[in-house]
């Protein structure tokens, strides 16, 4: 898979146990999202996966 290197997981901004992720050109503007982190093992939900997917305007079958 190619991954692209402009992501960014930012861990010091957010509430609580949240982490964003950035990126800083989507669509010609910077995109941010935040995930709930219980810990290093935490899995993402599905939906939250949804989410990321449109907001970052990524193919469909990125992560599959």
């Amino acid at each position: 898979m190619n991954h692209d290197p402009r992501f960014q997981e930012i861990r010091t901004r957010g509430k609580g146990s949240e982490r964003m992720i950035y990126h800083p050109d989507v669509a010609g503007r910077s995109e941010s999202y935040p995930i709930k982190c219980h810990g290093e093992g935490t899995e993402i939900r599905k939906g939250t996966l949804a989410a990321i997917i449109r907001r970052f305007k990524l193919p469909a079958r990125f992560f599959g």
